[in-house]
């Protein structure tokens, strides 16, 4: 069951992340970069706020409706799978890329040479996947059962 409640408030986050981008309620997104008023959610993130080895991949992407597309698109789909327990091979695989990603855009991270929330967050998702935590407090029965999900395993 905490496995459960783990992965619904790591779904959360990402849900949140997507609102705060596309509406721009303040945290941290200021109103000014939401979607909604015409702004770009990389735009800022990816211009100001990246250090390191790949900064200039990440300059050139800034912007960019299609990232921000893909962006957004990836949090919403990944935290509401994670929230209501389905998908979660795509929901794992796509949360785990999302935070490798995020977790390039500044190196070395800031708080720690090594480690940073990103790290954790993945690890969290991973034991949630391989320990069963979408068998607690969600929809993975049910989902399983639809026809679509039994005929494309991947989308179990």
């Amino acid at each position: 069951m905490a496995l459960g409640l783990m992965r619904i408030v790591l779904g959360f986050m990402l849900v949140w992340a997507f609102l705060d981008k596309m509406f721009g309620l303040g945290f941290p997104s200021p109103s000014s970069a939401a979607v909604i008023n015409g702004g770009s959610p990389t735009e800022y993130y990816l211009n100001v706020l990246v250090e390191g080895p790949f900064e200039g991949i990440y300059h050139a992407l800034a912007g960019n409706a299609f990232v921000d597309f893909l962006l957004l698109a990836g949090l919403l789909a990944v935290g509401s799978a994670m929230m209501l327990g389905i998908a979660s091979k795509l929901a794992t695989v796509g949360s785990v890329v999302m935070m490798a990603l995020m977790f390039t855009l500044v190196l070395p991270p800031s708080d720690n040479p090594l480690v940073d929330y990103h790290i954790v967050y993945i690890l969290a998702t991973l034991v949630i996947y391989w320990f069963g935590g979408y068998s607690h407090l969600g929809l993975e029965d049910r989902w399983k059962g639809l026809s679509l999900v039994k005929r494309y395993p991947i989308l179990e």
